[in-house]
């Protein structure tokens, strides 16, 4: 059922009230950062539509008929996964969870629900940790890489998002973002799952893409290190309260001082798989020291904000 307590933001005497939540406001910002993102790969590379207007990649236009990957019948199928991965976890076909929608929304069918659904996931702090980490992202790193939000396909796959080399077209790696309610439970959960891809052979990535011969091409990615994005509630808040929702602007000093955690956090993350000997893939071990490497640029770039 939809968390109505998340709809309510705490107050305190010395600080006025704010917005409820900062969908709108996130939803906007990504839209001007799809836009932009689209201009950029059409002029360099003449891909058209990479990214739908949330920065995820659009499934469509991997179809054979685009110049994609994927026959039309295939696509479908991934849909339909999708919708059936929904219908599972909303209960949307169960009498009951009907019934309520009916009563509470005027809801009649399925899709409706689904699509409240969508709409509530989006206004949950779970959905603006998504979209907050993603701006977050391509407004530091967008110079040099491209940031994508997954494709829904993948997204209930375990990957939320991709970060590209723009120079050399590797997948640096791919993150699974999580809000953290306090008790630390889902973080521990998703360490469990990273170290059990990396002890694979990575994850795969079923829209993504490669870069050959300086041109970028829309592709499958294997052995790609899967690291999490760990936000608490009040760090998110404060992210959140503190965010230029501008495109274009420079990074405040909340924004920076998030980043710096979260550096924190994946050098931590990637020092543990660097040293973990069930870690056996000579590609995925290859990953995580260039993502060391990466890392220890951010760093720099880091102390140079501070």
């Amino acid at each position: 059922m939809p968390n109505i307590a998340e709809n309510f933001e705490r107050r305190t005497p010395d600080r006025p009230e704010r917005p409820k939540n900062y969908t709108e406001k996130l939803k906007g910002l990504l839209g001007n950062i799809s836009e932009q993102t689209n201009r950029e790969i059409e002029r360099k590379y003449g891909l058209y539509s990479f990214l739908n207007d949330d920065c995820t990649i659009s499934m469509e236009g991997y179809a054979d008929s685009w110049g994609g990957i994927y026959g039309e019948e295939e696509i479908q199928a991934h849909k339909d996964e999708i919708i059936k991965r929904e219908v599972g976890f909303s209960g949307a076909n169960n009498p009951n969870t009907q019934d309520f929608y009916r009563t509470e929304y005027g809801i009649q069918d399925q899709e409706g629900i689904l699509k409240r659904r969508r709409e509530d996931k989006e206004k949950s702090k779970s959905g603006q940790m998504e979209m907050g980490t993603t701006a977050l992202l391509v407004k530091i790193l967008g110079g040099d890489f491209f940031v994508f939000r997954s494709a829904t396909y993948d997204d209930y796959n375990g990957v939320d998002n991709i970060i590209v080399n723009k120079r050399t077209g590797e997948a640096v790696c791919a993150f699974d973002e999580v809000h953290e309610g306090g008790d630390g439970r889902r973080t521990d959960e998703k360490k469990v799952k990273m170290k059990k891809i990396a002890r694979g052979v990575g994850a795969e990535i079923s829209y993504g893409m490669n870069l050959e011969g300086g041109q970028l091409r829309r592709a499958k990615m294997g052995n790609v290190p899967v690291f999490f994005l760990s936000l608490k509630r009040e760090e998110l808040d404060n992210l959140l309260d503190n965010m230029n929702f501008d495109p274009g602007s420079e990074a405040t000093v909340v924004e920076n001082e998030t980043f710096s955690k979260l550096l924190k956090s994946l050098r931590q993350q990637q020092q543990e798989l660097l040293t973990d000997r069930k870690v056996s893939s000579a590609i995925v071990q290859r990953k995580l020291v260039s993502f060391g490497r990466l890392l220890t640029d951010l760093e720099r770039l880091g102390a140079t904000m501070r």
